[in-house]
């Protein structure tokens, strides 16, 4: 009989959830609008953990296009990484030899199986690779100033365009 009465007591306070939220109501209605395919989990996470419990770049925390081939530009450095799918005319344009951004273009990460060489030197790169983008736009990468995310999941080709530098518009 005491068994089934812990076991009562138990599930009882399980069901409830006493952890005091970092961020108000109103403050979460500003995060969600700020970061719009976000997912519930991850948004509690967010609200009873605060900034330290989340990573505002993880694609476990939006909602993702299927994987599917993408290939395009990819150029990168130190605090920017911007992929311009092929045919590239809406989000990258070339300017005078150089790839220039849209003022809001596709931040590109690599998941754990992507094995991208570390000594990879900046610039800019021709990528063919199998990925998912964001589903709808957000605000990513550094200071979030790119509309998606792109996940590399497993990298089919890549290759240095020499001489090519990046140029930042804004």
């Amino acid at each position: 009989m005491r068994g089934w009465f812990v076991i009562a007591i138990s599930l009882l306070l399980v069901g409830c959830d006493h952890r005091k939220p970092a961020f108000s109501d109103a403050e979460m209605q500003k995060i969600r609008a700020a970061n719009p395919g976000m997912k519930e989990r991850c948004l509690n996470d967010l609200r009873f953990g605060g900034v330290a419990a989340w990573d505002p770049d993880d694609p476990n925390c939006f909602e993702m296009l299927p994987a599917q081939r993408w290939s395009g530009l990819w150029d990168h450095g130190w605090e920017w990484s911007n992929f311009c799918p092929m045919p590239t005319r809406q989000q990258c344009h070339w300017n005078e030899g150089s790839l220039q951004e849209a003022p809001r273009g596709t931040w590109l990460t690599f998941s754990a199986n992507a094995h991208l060489l570390r000594d990879l030197p900046d610039g800019v790169h021709r990528i063919e690779f199998i990925g998912r983008r964001t589903k709808v736009p957000g605000n990513f990468g550094h200071e979030n100033d790119y509309e998606h995310l792109m996940v590399v999941d497993r990298i089919i080709s890549i290759r240095a365009i020499p001489g090519e530098k990046y140029q930042k518009r804004f």
